[in-house]
């Protein structure tokens, strides 16, 4: 029974407000906490080892997160594929400059 309470201080600790681990910011503050416990002994390496492994896979799950939770935004974006070339400017000489070495070649102008 004691082992429970003791279980109990410590998810209060590590957890502390936070319901979920939504950011990398959430898991940081878990992560420092189970550092400190681990540092007065409070919990065994093992214990802190497998719990640092699961923050681990929870901040490696925050891109998929973030981006299904951005997904509608991202299907109102439109790919415009028939767009104008550019119109390409008649010279009297000879130039090294055609449509196709043009096209492989960063335009800038100003």
């Amino acid at each position: 029974r004691q082992q429970n309470l003791d279980q109990a201080d410590l998810a209060a600790a590590l957890i502390g407000d936070i319901e979920e681990f939504r950011s990398a910011a959430d898991i940081n503050h878990s992560l420092g906490e189970l550092y400190k416990l681990q540092a007065r002994n409070k919990i065994t390496p093992r214990r802190a080892a497998v719990m640092a492994y699961t923050a681990n896979l929870l901040l490696r799950t925050l891109p998929a997160i973030y981006a299904e939770q951005n997904a509608e935004q991202d299907d109102s974006c439109q790919l415009i594929i028939d767009i104008p070339r550019p119109a390409y400017e008649e010279s009297s000489g000879p130039s090294s400059q055609t449509p196709e070495t043009e096209a492989s070649q960063p335009i800038c102008r100003t």
